[in-house]
């Protein structure tokens, strides 16, 4: 996995957003902390891991705001009173690791250099989702129905039965969509729609 660098800390608590910040930075990572995810979304970039404490349906927040923003980061989630349920819960979800305590250096770098080809596989996997969903957005409501309905195996006769339009529209919809997702194929239309999960 490529080496992370920045990793943003989400932690509402300043005393564990400090203790955590100064050990990365004694790491020589760059921490960048946060007290709201909201302030992590409107600011970040590319290349961050982020560590974030798992209270209060945090992990799922951010999830889904990064899933509104199509972005995507390697998440870690934290927490000192974890259950096995919330570990498991945040691995299915797409986290890279778990620490069930407040995070100190070797934690960290424990679970970005563990199990490296999964990981890979987890962050391309992310990256794919989150382009696939940025190009979503460029597709009228229609279109997103065509593509839907293409997913489901129908026809462009029976696309426009069930959407009220002719298969000639139909065509042209599916046209533009192509266009607009700058993929050569309905099959790779069809690829972009399974990553965004529409």
């Amino acid at each position: 996995m490529e080496q992370y660098r920045t990793i943003a800390v989400i932690e509402s608590n300043y005393q564990n957003r400090a203790k955590v910040t100064n050990a990365l930075f004694s790491g020589g990572y760059h921490a960048e902390p946060y007290e709201e995810i909201e302030e992590f979304i409107s600011e970040s970039r590319d290349g961050y891991v982020v560590l974030i404490s798992d209270v209060d349906g945090n992990v799922d927040r951010l999830l889904e705001l990064m899933h509104r923003n199509a972005m995507w980061f390697p998440i870690i989630p934290y927490s000192e009173t974890s259950s096995l349920d919330s570990v498991v819960s945040a691995m299915l979800k797409g986290a890279i690791g778990y620490i069930d305590r407040l995070p100190d250096l070797e934690s960290v770098v424990n679970v970005i250099n563990s199990n490296q080809p999964e990981r890979k596989k987890l962050v391309e996997t992310g990256r794919m989702r989150a382009n696939a969903r940025a190009k979503m957005v460029l597709l009228t409501k229609r279109e997103r129905e065509v593509l839907q309905c293409m997913s489901e195996g129908m026809s462009n006769k029976v696309i426009g039965l069930k959407l009220g339009i002719s298969p000639r529209t139909v065509e042209i919809h599916r046209a533009n969509m192509i266009t607009k997702l700058e993929t050569e194929s309905t099959n790779e239309a069809l690829r972009l729609a399974a990553y965004a999960e529409i």
